[in-house]
């Protein structure tokens, strides 16, 4: 088929018209689908159900009084008091658990939006160079059809060469400029415009993502106040009421308040640590179970469900307790690692990275730079990793940083990616220890040994050092996880 000038200068601009038309940036892109990342957020981030515990039924002055008619009646009322002094302890404790589940829902969700508006940043500045890259391409298209239209169909670099009657030369200069310079200006443009618009897509949808997490952070937010307002009011509602049960049993028993406030924190610790023995003896359920989607952080894990061959190669003194330990002699074991970390709460200066002692090993350094920073606030805010304070998690990974170690960012995934779990009786300092149920872990401390913690606690406690056994009744997890 043979083109007449007019005819060839009339396809090329109707080509070069239709083809910049469809290289436009859409002016309305349409809805992208969710993707599966954000259809899970709103799962990962449901707020705790908070349960706010009841008042104990104090008392009454004349059933004080009452009781002192007789022996019995004094001694069934010593037993109610015992036990609203008991529930009203396990009440705190379901206070401060569900108070800790909403700051760490919090802290979780203000983690996911700090990678949303990462990946919203990165995604735009894609964008942006996708259609800087189009506009480039569609310019070239414009040129390409100017001079083409110009030369009739003839590239110009061979127009020099065409004379009148050399219609050889014309025809082969005309198929070579359409078939290499227009082909591949044409491909180009189309391959930029595509991406351009598919660029411009994902931006609005990782844009779509991050306003998304902003409103779920918000929303955490709120939950987490809320668990905090309602966990000092349950403290300082149960010191009132323990104020007065100590009064009236000091007056059924004729003792001081002080004896009976003694007395009533004696039993506390008991059963506490009952409640710890018990935790730390039972035989392990079964060992951690990888989240759904999450195998490959999980499958170092495998060998927890074997802990003999699993600590003997971190520590010389787990060879020889590691066959007899778990089911009877569990608390032996842990006496053992206490003569190491005894020097841990002085080292508040420079902690010095000593690999020597095997309780720990690099740990030593984790664990003391979390010591160090005991009385600093605990911060959620901006993802409390540091710059005004620490969350639990972020105290965490802070404190291994430190050692070399290089941990994720929030509890859960802290303990999932550990490569080794142990059975909670076989914890050694510098082990993480965690609260909740698996997967969605919602506290997590570091292990110094002789039954104590360090952790970035609350908004109002801070990061302190804490008895483990006041914690054993918040879910503490029968596993631990070394790094």
């Amino acid at each position: 088929m043979s083109w007449s000038g007019y005819g060839r200068k009339t396809a090329v601009l109707c080509a070069a018209v239709v083809l910049l038309g469809t290289l436009a940036l859409p002016a309305q892109a349409a809805a992208p689908p969710v993707s599966p990342a954000r259809a899970l957020q709103s799962a990962v981030f449901q707020a705790p159900a908070l349960r706010v515990p009841a008042s104990p039924e104090i008392p009454s002055p004349d059933e004080i009084a009452g009781a002192k008619s007789s022996e019995s009646a004094t001694a069934e009322q010593v037993t109610r008091i015992d036990r609203l002094l008991a529930d009203a302890s396990t009440a705190q404790e379901a206070s401060l658990a569900a108070s800790l589940q909403a700051n760490n829902a919090y802290g979780d969700a203000l983690v996911e939006l700090q990678i949303r508006r990462d990946a919203a940043a990165l995604a735009a500045a894609k964008a942006a160079a996708a259609g800087a890259e189009q506009q480039k391409t569609r310019k070239q298209i414009g040129q390409l059809a100017g001079n083409l239209y110009r030369n009739g169909g003839l590239n110009p670099a061979l127009s020099s060469f065409v004379s009148g009657t050399a219609q050889a030369l014309q025809e082969a200069a005309t198929l070579e400029a359409v078939t290499a310079g227009r082909t591949r200006a044409f491909q180009s443009a189309e391959t930029a415009a595509v991406a351009a618009e598919s660029l411009t897509a994902a931006a609005a949808e990782a844009n779509s993502a991050a306003d998304e997490a902003a409103r779920t952070a918000e929303s955490r937010k709120v939950d987490a106040e809320r668990a905090n307002d309602a966990q000092r009011q349950a403290m300082s509602e149960a010191r009132a009421q323990r104020t007065v049960l100590v009064d009236q049993l000091a007056s059924l028993k004729n003792t001081t308040a002080a004896l009976e406030s003694a007395r009533a924190d004696a039993l506390d610790s008991q059963r506490q640590q009952e409640r710890l023995a018990a935790l730390t003896a039972a035989p392990p359920g079964p060992a951690p179970q990888p989240a759904p989607g999450n195998q490959a952080a999980w499958q170092p894990a495998a060998p927890a469900a074997q802990p003999a061959p699993a600590a003997a190669p971190v520590q010389d003194p787990g060879a020889p307790a590691q066959v007899p330990p778990a089911p009877d002699p569990a608390p032996a074991p842990e006496p053992e690692p206490a003569p190491g970390p005894a020097p841990l709460p002085v080292p508040v200066p420079e902690p010095a990275p000593v690999p020597a002692p095997s309780p720990g090993g690099s740990n030593q350094t984790a664990m003391s730079v979390a010591l160090g920073k005991t009385g600093a606030p605990y911060f959620y805010q901006y993802g409390g990793s540091g710059a005004y304070g620490f969350d639990c998690s972020g105290l965490v990974q802070t404190a291994f940083a430190a050692a070399g170690k290089y941990l994720p960012r929030t509890a859960a995934q802290q303990f999932a990616q550990a490569p080794v779990h142990v059975p909670l009786s076989q914890a050694q300092p510098g082990d993480l220890l965690v609260w909740g149920s698996a997967p969605g872990f919602y506290h997590v401390a570091i292990y110094l040994g002789g039954s104590r913690v360090v952790q970035a606690l609350n908004p109002d406690d801070g990061i302190t050092v804490t008895d483990l056994a006041s914690m054993s009744g918040m879910q503490l997890y029968p596993y631990a996880a070394r790094y």
